[in-house]
């Protein structure tokens, strides 16, 4: 066994490597784009930075001064610094940090889905197949510039610890439980709240499992023996979700608007869909991210021929395996639909993931449905490790599974992984060393600033080098800051999440006014010491006009600068009696 996990854990990892060249050529300076993996580059190298400081200066990061709790904004992404942290410790390279936690992720999902389907079906090759199907599968793919969502490792696990538990009982297997739920949710939030439905789907076809065989009985016996071990994993979950608690406590009205999952909700389309950089790209629809879902014809066949060839052994496992899988795709549709055949159109159609949303306020903390796309994909995984099953107790057609594996690689190959090169400690802007060693405190604010929907959309700015950033490329600007920020550890008003605060979005607005003294001050009142201007992110005409009103305001004087940057010291406000 161990020797197969050895095996299966190189072979997926030299197939990574191959498969997302040149970007997985690149993990020391490259990120596939601008905007979230530097944003998780800086996440990464605050956690590690911060692992022995106590659990206040983890939770309030430098960035969004003076807002607190800043870390939950986001996934916290402590799953990941698990493996991520000694390497910054070692390196101070928080990109290649990063980097490696999505790389590895291919080869551990491989082998955790080997696990799993080896628990079910006690094929090994068709387990180590399942695994491969569902490490690379398109829905991991499509998210390698994704850190949370492709951290997706520990979901077989999970459930192959689940399942041990329901058939077996044990207190070990139930602390697996809660060990592989506990990493999933410290990884991404998403997670933690998919699981809550699949489980539930699980315990409910088990119970009406051990209902008609007369066996409820071992419910009783199994969770009292494990009742301590409840207690203790509720306390841990609870110490794992705090920022989140708090963060909802701090911001009661904060909720994701069933309007803001419009697009980034599945449609039928996009689990035909796939990558640009697909080989397969010129043959299929062409989309990224999350609406890139297509599960392959190689595992669809599989899978099918598993569901009909292995009935009979498996029907309770095989049978379970499509209602989840079916329940995860239609989840994944969001809260409604309209479909039409030709001429034929249903209309709007209220799905049940708007029930879910409704009346489970957990999932109103959820913005993109279309991530229950990750079961979907799971499960068809188990039914493909069936389906190899069941081929190769046919001698005669054990050769058609080599055509099969073949031909999924064919579907999920990539022509060319980008990556974009970004400075690393040693060749950072001038202008970060010099405020990297100035004294504290000093709290930062950095102009051009704007609200997030203003300017180009994402989309357009996931490429640009630094150097080439202007002031209409919003997201980029900020994650590019956040990022240098790792390296000077300087508070900043600056920022970049999945949550912004109103007080936040309020204070943009009142600085897209600089350099009004109206700006200033509000700077002035809150603590800000310094605004760092860039002003080559400027157009010429109102380059020259705000440096003329800095050079003449009393507010400020001039600290540092360059021919690109500009540093300005806010006067104290003086305190009259």
């Amino acid at each position: 066994m161990k020797r197969t996990i050895f095996l299966l854990f190189f072979f997926s990892l030299l197939f990574t490597v191959l498969l997302l060249y040149p970007y997985s050529f690149s993990i020391s300076h490259g990120v596939t784009n601008v905007v979230d993996p530097l944003f998780y580059a800086w996440n990464l190298s605050h956690n590690a930075s911060n692992t022995f400081s106590g659990m206040a200066k983890l939770l309030n990061t430098n960035i969004f001064y003076p807002l607190t709790n800043t870390l939950a904004f986001s996934d916290t992404l402590w799953g990941q610094s698990i493996i991520t942290s000694p390497i910054i410790w070692l390196t101070d390279n928080p990109i290649l940090a990063q980097n490696v936690a999505v790389l590895i992720s291919f080869p551990l999902s491989a082998i955790s889905m080997f696990l799993l389907s080896l628990y079910l079906t006690k094929n090994v090759l068709a387990s180590c197949i399942s695994g491969i199907f569902f490490a690379f599968s398109y829905p991991r793919l499509s998210q390698v510039g994704h850190l949370p969502m492709i951290s997706s490792q520990w979901l077989p696990l999970y459930l192959l610890y689940l399942f041990k538990f329901l058939n077996e009982g044990k207190r070990k297997n139930f602390f697996l439980v809660c060990l592989w739920y506990t990493l999933s949710v410290a990884s991404s939030i998403y997670f933690g709240v998919f699981l809550i439905p699949i489980t539930a789907i699980i315990i409910i076809a088990d119970i009406c499992k051990r209902f008609r065989s007369h066996t409820l009985h071992v419910y009783k016996q199994r969770f009292s023996a494990i009742f301590p071990s409840v207690l203790f994993f509720l306390v841990i979950l609870f110490i794992v979700n705090f920022p989140y608690i708090r963060l909802k406590v701090e911001n009661p009205e904060m909720k994701r608007s069933i309007d803001d999952m419009t697009n980034l909700r599945a449609t039928p389309v996009d689990y035909f869909s796939v990558l640009p950089t697909s080989l397969i790209s010129p043959m299929l629809p062409n989309n990224i991210n999350e609406h890139v879902l297509y599960p392959t014809l190689t595992v669809l066949t599989l899978a099918f021929l598993g569901s009909i060839l292995a009935w009979k052994r498996n029907r309770y496992m095989i049978l379970l395996s499509v209602i989840i899988a079916i329940s995860s795709g239609v989840l994944s549709l969001g809260d409604q639909q309209f479909f039409s055949i030709g001429s034929l159109f249903t209309g709007t159609l209220r799905l049940p993931y708007y029930y879910l949303y409704t009346f489970f306020p957990v999932f109103q903390a959820i913005r993109v449905p279309a991530r229950f796309s990750i079961f979907v994909i799971l499960m068809l995984s188990i039914l493909a490790a069936w389906g190899i099953d069941a081929v190769m107790k046919q001698k005669r057609y054990k050769w058609s599974i080599a055509v099969f594996l073949c031909i999924f690689i064919i579907e999920i190959w990539q022509l060319r992984t980008p990556f974009i090169s970004v400075p690393l400690k040693n060749s950072i802007p001038d202008v970060y060393v010099w405020i990297q060693k100035q004294p504290e405190p000093m709290i930062l604010a950095e102009l051009p600033i704007s609200l997030f929907y203003f300017g180009k959309t994402m989309e357009k700015q996931l490429s640009i080098p630094y150097n080439l950033l202007q002031k209409e490329d919003v997201y980029a600007l900020e994650t590019y800051r956040v990022y240098f920020s790792a390296f000077h550890k300087k508070r900043m008003i600056n920022g970049y999440s999945g949550f912004l605060p109103d007080s936040y979005n309020r204070l943009t607005e009142t600085l897209g006014n600089f350099p009004s003294e109206d700006s200033i001050q509000t700077m002035q009142k809150i603590g800000v010491t310094h605004i760092l201007v860039h002003s080559m992110q400027y157009e010429s005409v109102e380059r020259h006009e705000m440096l003329t009103m800095l050079t003449n305001s009393p507010l400020v004087s001039l600290s540092y600068s360059n021919s690109n940057d500009l540093v300005f010291r806010i006067y104290k406000k003086e305190i009259h009696p």
